[in-house]
């Protein structure tokens, strides 16, 4: 007989326990819901395969209380150069960007996960591995997958949610039926994780964009790093994954720099494909990550992706789950998401056929335009932006709402400013406020009507905070903007102003009327 599991118990199943499967997880459980987590894996992974780790998902990890754990493993990469055979062609800093963290971290995927997996295990969940998923039926009201053991029992499982993030290969989405648009490219890639020894800087990530071909090194710590090329499409290769010798030979021609390699620990071919979902969910169940979107590691944007997908989806189920916002939210997931998903396809193709170009002339007018593109201050800015994911915004979706003009608006990414609370002689910036879960309504002075203490987020997680200018008298759960960045940053007026920042650090509500601003939290709850 099957192992049913009670279903108001563990509200919600996550099916994979990648990156994007552990966030989903560690967010579901940091906003109090009890889950389950399946993975067909015997072990976590051990390959490096995804590494860098861009300033949003930073952001994000450091509302999940792992910031730390992360900086003091990884790399840290200030910028990315870009060079042909003689010369450096374009060179993108995260210096300019508005983040705490302006820089990308380089770090084994393995890592990720094992930090995820550890902070996951704080908060009371235990990964189930060697769980396959065979088969997933669902009802109005409930999901039933069923899970095959390594030692060929099944058990079937019932629950009100089921969340995919297994990968490329999800069984979610290939259970489901559920369209997976797009094809694989030509090019096959080499990537190898082994010991460097170069001049090049190690608070870079290079990448050299030979005749013969596509050349990048990214530096771990302790002298390590990730290399890949691009193999010519037709072009033939011995055996299952590259030698050593193979990969010694490519740098040396392709990489015009002295670089001496050894020690691989990691070595592997690797097609890519760009695909996308043409849809988010079906019913009860949802995908994250590979599981909707694949797409070039040009830009290491799919495991970033893949989190900050999980880091828009889990707080909404967590709403939902605990009936404090309508089922209606969950459909912000994929208007939200999605149109971001394709734009990062959009990008890492473009930046894949750009690195391998291949017709004749393509490679000298590459590197003719690279430079003057990237010499533009705006057009640099903005590239080093959508790289970080700094830029993202969710302007205009059903669940944003906006009144008035500002520097930024509903849906826009909440400015992290620095605020002073007296009473505790302590900074607090805006993004420490998200670490504890739930909504951040922030209360600028000026409204002759002010907020009662809790009473506009009484049915919901979360705290409000009065910001006052400079020398006014402070209260409890009042906060001083001692140099007005706040007010300049979200652009309060002499009436005032209400902010209310979403537990993913985006912003819900802008605007002056309180009525306006229970109207829409009415409209979250009903």
């Amino acid at each position: 007989m099957d192992d049913v599991s009670i279903s108001t118990n563990f509200p919600v199943i996550v099916n994979g326990a990648g990156p994007v499967g552990l966030t989903m997880a560690c967010e579901l459980a940091r906003h109090g819901i009890p889950l389950r987590i399946f993975d067909k894996n015997p072990e976590p992974a051990t390959q490096s395969r995804a590494l860098a780790i861009f300033p949003r998902t930073l952001e994000a990890f450091h509302a999940m209380g792992i910031i730390d754990e992360v900086l003091a493993e990884g790399q840290r990469l200030e910028g990315i150069s870009m060079y042909n055979d003689s010369k450096r062609l374009a060179h993108l800093e995260f210096s300019s960007i508005e983040s705490p963290y302006k820089f990308a971290i380089a770090l084994p995927q393995s890592h990720t996960e094992r930090i995820l997996g550890a902070r996951l295990e704080s908060l009371g969940v235990h990964v189930e591995r060697s769980m396959e998923l065979v088969s997933l039926d669902q009802d109005p009201e409930t999901v039933h997958p069923r899970y095959r053991a390594a030692d060929g029992t099944e058990t079937a499982v019932a629950a009100p949610w089921i969340l995919g993030c297994d990968g490329a290969h999800s069984a979610v989405r290939h259970l489901l039926g559920m369209t997976f648009q797009g094809a694989q490219y030509e090019e096959e890639f080499l990537l190898a994780d082994v010991k460097v020894d170069s001049d090049l800087a190690t608070d870079q990530a290079h990448l050299f964009l030979s005749k013969d071909g596509l050349f990048a090194y990214f530096p771990f710590r302790g002298g390590r790093g990730r290399i890949i090329a691009d193999q010519r499409p037709g072009a033939q290769h011995p055996g299952p994954e590259p030698t050593f010798e193979e990969i010694v030979e490519i740098a040396r021609r392709r990489c015009p720099r002295p670089i001496a390699l050894s020690d691989p620990v990691w070595k592997a071919w690797f097609r890519i494909s760009h695909r996308i979902v043409n849809t988010y969910s079906s019913g009860r169940a949802f995908l994250a990550g590979d599981s909707a979107h694949i797409h070039s590691p040009a830009g290491g944007q799919g495991m970033n992706t893949g989190i900050q997908d999980a880091f828009n989806l889990a707080w909404k189920v967590a709403l939902v789950v605990r009936g404090l916002a309508t089922p209606r939210l969950l459909g912000s997931y994929e208007a939200e998401r999605m149109p971001v998903a394709r734009s990062v396809l959009n990008l890492t193709d473009r930046m894949t056929r750009a690195a391998t170009a291949q017709l004749p002339g393509a490679q000298p007018l590459r590197d003719l335009l690279l430079p003057l593109v990237a010499g533009i201050p705006l057009v640099k800015e903005a590239m080093t932006e959508r790289l970080a994911e700094v830029a993202i915004d969710y302007r205009g979706t059903p669940w944003v709402e906006n009144h008035g003009l500002g520097p930024v608006r509903a849906g826009d990414r909440a400015p992290d400013v620095v605020l002073f609370d007296r009473l505790d002689g302590v900074e607090r910036r805006v993004f420490d406020l998200l670490q504890t879960p739930g909504f951040v309504l922030l209360v600028f002075e000026g409204l002759e009507e002010a907020p009662p203490g809790l009473g506009l987020l009484a049915d919901l997680p979360g705290k409000t905070y009065r910001v006052r200018r400079p020398g006014c008298e402070l209260k409890p759960g009042a906060l001083e903007d001692r140099d007005c960045w706040a007010v300049k940053a979200y652009g309060a007026g002499e009436k005032g102003l209400l902010v209310l920042i979403r537990p993913d650090g985006y912003i819900g509500f802008r605007g002056e009327s309180l009525a306006d601003l229970r109207a829409y939290i009415d409209r979250l709850k009903s």
